[in-house]
């Protein structure tokens, strides 16, 4: 019932807002999602970047126990 009552207000703000607005809108999502997308892809070479230097050093450590879970987060 929320999602339908949701459409229902997206279709109506849609109604109310230019279209010129509706594009400003459209952008900044757009250059949210860029931002994320490029924040993570720094984070996951600033990782690798770590790993790689502790194996030059000769800090890497062997994985001895992988657990995988499956399911919902306890507590959530």
């Amino acid at each position: 019932m929320a999602r339908a009552m949701g459409r229902r207000r997206g279709r109506a703000r849609a109604r109310r807002v230019s279209p010129e607005r509706r594009g400003q809108i459209a952008s900044l999502g757009g250059e949210a999602r860029q931002r994320s997308l490029l924040a993570t892809r720094r984070l996951v070479e600033n990782l690798l970047y770590a790993a790689a230097v502790r194996e030059l050093r000769g800090e890497a450590r062997e994985v001895v126990r992988m657990k995988t879970f499956h399911g919902r987060l306890p507590g959530l």
